[in-house]
């Protein structure tokens, strides 16, 4: 049974690491586009202006292939220079008003990954904790209630699947019901509820929470039972297991 949930707990951790990649590949390219946007039509910037781009482009790429060694170097540098003003020419011109939307984007995105950062460390045992038990208690039973510590950890972490549960989906105050960001969005037809200039559902990013506080409920659940049974053994000092120090230095 536990050999099941550790083989499902690693295909966790493969999705997460995938997906995380992903988001980060995401978020980098919409924030950069962004902000070249933002340079490229600012009154007063020298890169607003295609000359300046294609000098300055043709002059970075001409350094970068003769540091290469590539043949025809000149002709390519002007090339690129030139390719470079004409993109920033048509980019500026089919999105005129911007990507509004980026910033948003990039924040909703930040709560994915923040949860899924919390459940990769959780799972790689990085997360941040108060160790002192394995200091405090006899080392017969500090296993014990290390387990107990992860238990209880886990027991929080189902109390923000609550909360964030009755964020989603409404809940009641005096016999009223308070509409969830779901709730908005459904009764809207998508007309509200959404993430300012993207036409995204709040829900969406908001999700995240429940998400993340379910895969590290699991997690601490899990790592109670290894711990509590011998599976694993309790670390040592707990900043130099966060650095990835897990073997004492040697004299």
């Amino acid at each position: 049974m536990i050999g099941s949930l550790e083989k499902l707990d690693d295909l966790l951790v493969r999705g997460e690491r995938f997906v995380v990649a992903a988001l980060l590949s995401v978020m980098g390219l919409v924030v950069f586009l962004d902000v070249v946007h933002r340079v490229s039509t600012r009154v007063g910037s020298p890169l607003a202006n295609p000359v300046v781009v294609t000098i300055v482009g043709g002059i970075v790429a001409i350094l970068a292939f003769r540091t290469r060694g590539s043949s025809h170097a000149v002709p390519k540098g002007i090339a690129l220079g030139v390719s470079l003003a004409i993109a920033q020419i048509a980019f500026v011109k089919a999105l005129p008003n911007g990507l509004v939307w980026s910033q948003t984007l990039a924040l909703a995105l930040t709560l994915w990954l923040g949860t899924m950062g919390a459940s990769l460390a959780a799972h790689a045992r990085r997360h941040l904790a108060l160790d002192i038990g394995s200091k405090l208690w006899p080392p017969a039973i500090a296993p014990k209630v290390a387990a107990v510590g992860h238990l209880c950890t886990a027991v929080f972490c189902v109390g923000l699947i609550f909360l964030a549960g009755r964020s989603l989906f409404g809940f009641d105050i005096s016999g009223s019901h308070v509409p969830g960001h779901l709730d908005i969005w459904r009764d809207s037809s998508g007309a509200a509820g959404t993430l300012s200039g993207t036409g995204l559902p709040k829900w969406m990013a908001f999700v995240s929470i429940p998400y993340g506080m379910t895969v590290l409920a699991f997690r601490f659940s899990l790592e109670a039972v290894r711990t509590w049974t011998g599976r694993v053994a309790i670390g040592g000092d707990d900043t130099l297991h966060q650095l990835g120090i897990t073997e004492e230095a040697s004299s």
